[in-house]
């Protein structure tokens, strides 16, 4: 019983922060491109101001890159819930810089406020170790798709408001900045909830210390742990292309279709509502039934074929035709991979293998962005080419990943 209600809890507190996230992601392509906003002056290049994007996507994942590890090792060793208070801490003071930034027409204070950001983002790692502790192997997957589910809900609802609450034509009071304050509100709920509600689930060692040269030697094992280093792989061709699709996806539909700040709202909203959707209802099921494993390499396929199709279309309504398969296929792989990778891992280093994990995810989305941006400034088509193209590399080194992880564990046994 106690298990189940910490679990809904996480679910609740996953919710509230992708909320808090999605708000803000329907105002980066508007702002940035707005010829009437300040913050860019009108002169600059498509070019420049899809670079510029760029970064600004690729700094919170760049800095989770670093810190997810971190964050990871020092909820092993220090505990979960109290690493969680100090990154939604960081997050708070970073919407508030935000604020500040879009006020005072700040591209510099942005730019601290993604790295910010990136800090709390870290904790997301945290997060999953605590569904591994309080989990089994048998419900785990199950869990870790609805915990998808809570983040897919967030996601539906803040694009959503984020895209009213960024468009003046709403209410005279809406504007840029309102995103962010509202996302910082929800930062603040999510801190208050730990504080108050949320108990510690890892027993935490005694006399333990942490050491920082260590959190950063853990990325090295991406490349250390021969079980682990196909799917790490796997891991980050899929994070890159569905970062490269998602990120740009703005400029995209800005640029063919003429949508608002309010239509990609509710764009981000429609596919966060299926997407969650697909995670609660249609995923965990799945998942009670076939192993993860069994599933991941269709699901990536998948994907990669839907991305395709926006390739093709030249009618806005299509799109929302194309979103329902695409959202089920990237909900059966999200919660797949992560139960695929914590299943390689230990009671004892659930945190800093899922920490490890993250940071790999990161490092795709840092990268992603920071490569293309000026690319897909010019030609925006490029997000649904380079998405497709990820997605499919994915799928073969998942395949080689599983299979190789298979023969070492019989080799093992053996």
């Amino acid at each position: 019983m106690m298990s189940r209600l910490n679990f809904i809890t996480i679910l609740f507190i996953g919710f509230v922060d992708y909320l808090g996230i999605g708000l803000v992601y329907p105002v980066f392509a508007a702002l940035l491109f707005d010829l009437n906003d300040p913050i860019i002056p009108e002169g600059y290049s498509s070019a420049y101001r899809g670079a510029m994007l760029g970064i600004l996507i690729g700094l919170t994942p760049i800095t989770q890159f670093f810190c997810s590890p971190i964050l990871g090792v020092f909820s092993d060793l220090k505990g979960r819930r109290k690493t969680l208070l100090y990154g939604t801490a960081v997050g708070c003071l970073g919407y508030f810089l935000a604020v500040m930034g879009v006020w005072l027409h700040s591209l510099s204070l942005l730019f601290v406020y993604r790295i910010l950001v990136g800090i709390s983002e870290g904790t997301v790692a945290v997060a999953q170790a605590m569904i591994a502790d309080i989990s089994t192997e048998k419900n785990k997957a199950r869990r870790f798709a609805l915990y998808s589910a809570s983040l897919g809900f967030g996601f539906t609802v803040g694009p959503f408001l984020g895209g009213k609450l960024a468009d003046p034509t709403v209410a005279s009071w809406c504007g840029y900045a309102m995103p962010f304050i509202a996302a910082n509100c929800m930062c603040l709920i999510n801190f208050l909830m730990i504080l108050c509600k949320f108990p510690e689930t890892h027993k935490v060692r005694e006399n333990s210390a942490f050491n920082l040269v260590d959190g950063f030697r853990n990325i090295a094992k991406v490349f250390l742990w021969n079980k682990l280093r196909w799917l790490f792989f796997a891991t980050f061709a899929f994070s890159f292309g569905w970062s490269f699709f998602n990120e740009f996806i703005p400029v995209l539909l800005r640029e063919r279709f003429g949508f608002s700040p309010g239509d990609i709202g509710n764009y981000y909203a429609y596919g966060g509502a299926w997407y969650a959707l697909s995670a609660g209802i249609a995923t965990a099921p799945l998942l009670k039934y076939f192993a993860p494993e069994k599933i991941v390499v269709k699901a990536l396929i998948g994907c990669a074929a839907c991305m395709l199709v926006f390739i093709v279309i030249h009618d806005a309504q299509y799109i929302w035709w194309i979103l329902p398969p695409f959202m089920y296929w990237l909900a059966v792989t999200y919660p797949t991979t992560i139960a695929i990778v914590s299943n390689h891992a230990t009671s004892e280093n659930q945190g800093e293998v899922l920490g490890v994990y993250q940071s790999v995810i990161a490092s795709a989305m840092g990268l992603s962005p920071l490569l293309a941006g000026s690319a897909v400034g010019v030609y925006p088509e490029l997000t649904a080419w380079g998405g497709a193209f990820a997605m499919l590399l994915a799928s073969f080194a998942y395949w080689m990943g599983c299979r190789q992880a298979s023969t070492i564990l019989s080799l093992a046994k053996e």
